[in-house]
This record gives C-alpha cells, sequence and structure tokens, in this order.
C-alpha cells in the first residue's frame, strides 16, 4: 500500500494504488485548496513533489493545459490530476503566513466552497441618457430617481431568481442560476424584457415631473463562471468571477451602437433559441475580444416563465426574510433562522412571534431552550442567568446566578466574566403572511 508524506503538515496518509493525491489528502482532513472543486480548472491544489515523482501517474491534458500557463516544471503537480502508484513526500503550495492562517480556518472538504464552477446567465443593464438627465436636476432628485428605478428592477429579476450582485452607478449586474435556479438563461432574458416593459411605465412619470426621460440598455450572457465568497469581514459577500461576466457587461455597452435595449450573446440565444423572437443579429466585433461575435437582439419570449418563489423583499427600508409555517411552532416554540453567519431565535409566546439574536450579550452563547416568562415578557438565559425582555431587548437581569457571584468572590475568571459590560439584546420584527413567519431586519444585518 503507497505512502504519501506530506508537507508542510508533516504527516503520513495510507492509499490506496490509483488513488488521487487530492482525494487521499482531504479524506485524512486536510485541509488541500481546490477552488475548482477538483476538476481541474484551477492551480489552487497544485504540489512540489520532493520524491517519488515516477511514482506520479501521467500528466492529464487538463494539467498540461494549466502547467503551461503557470510554466511549471515537471515536478510540481496538481493533485485533483495525479494518481498515486507508489510512496510519494509532497510540499503543498501554502504560499505565506496568510495563506496558512486562512486555510487554517477552514475545514477539509468546506475549502472547496472557496470556488465552484457553474453555468450561469449574467445579466448587465445600465440607464442610457442619465447623466444629462441628471444634470438638469438636484442630487437629492438623483439619489430618489434612481432608488425608485432600481425599485422596480430589482423586484423584476428577484421575481425571476435573480440575485442582485452589484449596483455600479446607474448599472445593475444581476446572476441567474448561482443557486441552481432552473432556467436560468431563459429567466434572465424575461427579466429583461419585462424591465424594458417597466421602463417604459416610468416614462410618463418622469416627464410629468421633470420634463424628460430616460431609458436602458441591457446586456444577457449566459457561460462558466466561478462562483465563491470574495473579500474580508462584513463586505465579504458571495459573487461570480471570470471571462464570462467581462462578456455579459460588453455586450450590454454594444446596444448604444446599435441603438438596442436588449441584445444576448449566441451562447444565451443556443441554449433557449426555441422560444425567442428575434428581432435582429449582427456580427460585430467586442472591445478586449479578439474574434467577431454574434449578438441578437431580442423583440419577445413564446414560453411562459414561472416566477421564483419569493422568499424576501424589501419594504421600508427592512428586508424581510421567510422562515417557516406558523404550524410548526406547535411542536417547536423555538427555531432557529440562519441568516449569513448569524442565528437568530423564532420564540412563539401567547399565540404571537417574537424574534432575537440567538446569542447571549453576556458571552455569545445561544438562547435556544432557555426559560420564556409569559408573563413578565422575558427570556432568561441557561447559562448565566441574564434575563431580556424578548419584545424590546432591554436588560431585565444581568448574570442572576448565586453561584458564579460566590465564585467571583474567589476566582478573577469568574468576576470578569461577571463583570463583562451589559448589552441589551438584539431584537427583530416579526409578521406572518400566509400562514408563514417572516422576519424584517437592517439591510446591513
Amino acid at each position: 500500500m503507497p505512502k504519501l508524506t506530506i508537507l508542510p503538515d508533516n504527516k503520513t496518509l495510507e492509499a490506496q494504488d490509483g488513488d488521487l493525491i487530492l482525494d487521499t489528502t482531504l479524506n485524512n482532513n486536510i485541509a488541500h485548496a481546490h477552488a475548482c472543486s477538483g476538476e481541474g480548472k484551477c492551480t489552487t491544489c497544485r504540489v512540489l513533489v520532493l520524491d517519488g515523482l515516477d511514482h506520479c501517474s501521467s500528466i492529464t491534458e487538463k494539467e498540461e493545459i494549466l502547467k503551461q500557463k503557470i510554466h511549471s516544471t515537471e515536478e510540481f503537480r496538481l493533485a485533483c490530476q495525479t494518481n498515486i502508484h507508489g510512496d510519494m513526500t509532497i510540499r503543498r503550495l501554502v504560499l505565506n503566513k496568510e495563506d496558512i492562517e486562512m486555510t487554517s480556518t477552514l475545514d477539509g472538504r468546506d475549502l472547496g466552497r472557496l470556488g465552484v464552477t457553474k453555468k450561469i446567465a449574467i445579466l448587465f443593464s445600465d440607464i442610457r441618457g442619465f447623466t444629462s438627465f441628471s444634470e438638469k436636476i438636484t442630487p437629492y432628485d438623483v439619489v430618489f430617481i434612481l432608488n425608485r428605478y432600481f425599485n422596480r428592477m430589482v423586484a423584476i429579476a428577484e421575481s425571476y431568481g435573480g440575485r442582485i450582485d452589484n449596483y455600479i452607478g446607474d448599472g445593475l449586474m444581476v446572476l441567474f442560476g448561482i443557486n441552481d435556479e432552473p432556467d436560468p438563461a431563459l429567466a434572465a432574458v424575461q427579466s429583461a424584457l419585462d424591465m424594458c416593459d417597466e421602463i417604459d411605465d416610468m416614462k410618463p412619470y418622469l416627464k410629468t415631473m421633470y420634463g424628460e426621460s430616460f431609458d436602458i440598455g441591457i446586456g444577457v450572457h449566459f457561460g462558466d463562471v466561478v462562483v465563491g465568497d470574495v473579500g474580508a469581514g462584513k463586505s465579504k459577500r458571495l459573487t461570480a468571477i471570470g471571462e464570462a461576466v467581462n462578456f455579459a457587461s460588453r455586450v450590454e455597452s454594444a446596444n448604444k451602437q446599435f441603438r438596442s435595449r436588449v441584445l444576448i450573446s449566441e451562447e444565451t440565444h443556443d441554449e433557449i433559441k426555441d422560444v425567442l423572437k428575434v428581432k435582429d443579429f449582427v456580427r460585430t466585433n467586442l472591445p478586449g475580444i479578439e474574434d467577431r461575435v454574434t449578438l441578437y437582439e431580442i423583440e419577445d419570449i413564446t414560453a411562459v416563465v414561472e416566477k421564483a418563489e419569493k422568499n424576501e423583499f424589501t419594504e421600508n427600508s427592512i428586508i424581510w426574510r421567510k422562515f417557516t409555517s406558523t404550524a410548526s411552532f406547535e411542536d417547536e416554540p423555538q427555531q432557529i433562522l440562519v441568516v449569513k453567519r448569524d442565528n437568530i431565535l423564532v420564540i412563539k409566546c401567547n399565540e404571537k412571534f417574537f424574534a432575537i439574536n440567538d446569542r447571549c450579550p453576556h458571552m455569545l452563547l445561544s438562547l435556544k431552550g432557555s426559560d420564556i416568562d409569559l408573563e413578565n415578557e422575558t427570556i432568561t438565559c441557561r447559562w448565566h442567568k441574564s434575563g431580556f425582555c424578548y419584545k424590546t431587548g432591554e436588560i431585565r437581569a444581568w448574570i442572576n446566578d448565586g453561584k458564579m457571584r460566590f465564585f467571583a468572590k474567589i476566582d478573577s475568571q469568574a468576576k470578569e466574566i461577571l463583570n463583562i459590560e451589559q448589552t441589551p439584546m438584539d431584537v427583530f420584527k416579526t409578521r406572518v403572511i400566509d400562514d408563514y413567519v417572516w422576519v424584517g431586519m437592517d439591510p446591513d444585518y
């Protein structure tokens, strides 16, 4: 049975003859980076073979292409493409302290979620003539009109399962299929057509209020991207990266040249051509693209496009998120709603629903399972007996624990826990729509 020695982990692993290096490391809980999920489309899993190079399998076609791009020598191999046929010693190419710290915070296979290759539809929209329009009105009106415009466009895109990726001035980038929603190309093109109808509906209002209006141009492309979390801290977000994104942007920009409203790429056309009503097409060159491309101007779709189930919406600057059915609280009166990386505890009290941060402000321990006092409208943390009003979040008692107070007199650590700054509990709005509980929160939460 071949042995695989891996550095800098200083571990020796047993493998079956023919096993992939990447499978062997991941199966042994080694945090081995593999941003493309082992599809041979990136180089994040590459290793340096220190000993046993002749025990590696032959270089695959995928690996050869990538090795040429990074100009690597024969000792550098892709772990996702290399099979083990004897004892080997390899080094994972963790480049610096920052890489080590990043990988150490992730667990084995979860590291692959850094990036996943998906085929999605990307929609770019841009307002035509907005610069001249905005120069004639006050900055306050500019913000007002933009928000009114985005409110309508976003509602349409989200109704077809689109995810708003970015606002770029008066432009908008929307991703379809990022969470594996069905028929992303169809949904994106239908959104584009509906957005044009919506701007036509806005024009009379704009002309009445400001004396003139504006139009929009929209481009849609269907292609491969890498989907993953990008950024750091609170600004970290799920997005799509790749040539397909840049291409979609250039498709949208071509509307200016051809005086069109909705242009789609040939890849988008080929995906849903049986249901498209094409107004015109053109062969052209796009900036940064070597070969000429075919773009199609779309007039209509002949198929019925189903709208996605709406699981969240914005109202009066509050994001409302759909949680679960009211009936489910009969058997489980305390339930957890996960929002990004936070947990929200939703409780049922006297036939009403309340939502609070699941982390007690004292020690950030989970409040689920804590005692509820209906008469005093209080939840008491099950760990150190701090009490809070589940309606307002105000503090009713701070560490109401006799044992803890006793130990604080003789133990410095217990004293430190007792003296933590008192902080009210975060509370959230709730409402019931069609027998489902919805939780409302600030958009930045």
